[in-house]
């Protein structure tokens, strides 16, 4: 599904992650961990296209990913960063734009699912019609995973969004991803939680 093929990245004229192979199956739920600095935000990005190995060769679904290639294949994902904006208004704003899109009108969702995915969350169903500037940090970041969920993508792309959650709601957020059986997940994470509850863990480090 995600193969990095003898994949090396420079950054400040530094190698990053000398000849990483790895081959992640689909359908796996899969959390990159180690000590910052070391390239797992870089490898992340790499699966979307947003970096390019120096070095070797990254294939999805065996295509390679190049220039040539990055539009197509990045329509397969969803990506979540560590920092985002919400340039909408309202919070329904939010969840409708990604869905307005030609690409996602498909998968668009009825406000009953929403609304029952944010119970699944442990979100409070007015938040659907608060102003997104009412809402806190932890209830930005699972609107934003569920976007992400209902979005129906092959690969999911997560870079630390449990940041702002507590205990209860990280285990929340541990089990609703795992229950997204079909998609192939792949995570940066400190939380010991997800490094123990996923199927894979890759240490990313010295």
């Amino acid at each position: 599904m995600i193969e990095f093929d003898n994949t090396t990245f420079i950054y400040d004229n530094k190698p990053l992650m000398q000849h990483f192979s790895c081959c992640i199956e689909r359908g796996e739920k899969v959390v990159l961990y180690g000590p910052s600095g070391h390239g797992k935000s870089t490898l992340l990005a790499s699966i979307a296209g947003f970096v390019l190995p120096d070095e070797g060769t990254i294939r999805i679904d065996g295509k390679t990913l190049d220039p040539t290639t990055i539009q197509q294949t990045r329509k397969q994902m969803a990506w979540l960063p560590q920092e985002f904006t919400l340039p909408f208004d309202t919070v329904e704003e939010l969840i409708d734009a990604p869905f307005n899109l030609r690409a996602n009108q498909a998968a668009k969702p009825s406000v009953g699912t929403i609304l029952e995915q944010f119970e699944r969350l442990g979100l409070e169903p007015e938040l659907y019609r608060k102003r997104t500037i009412e809402i806190s940090g932890g209830q930005r970041q699972r609107i934003m995973l569920m976007i992400a969920a209902l979005l129906r993508k092959k690969i999911v792309l997560l870079d630390e969004p449990t940041s702002a959650l507590d205990p209860h709601a990280i285990n929340l957020v541990v089990d609703y991803i795992r229950e997204l059986s079909e998609a192939t997940v792949v995570m940066v994470s400190h939380d010991q939680r997800f490094i123990e509850a996923f199927d894979r863990k890759i240490y990313i480090g010295d």
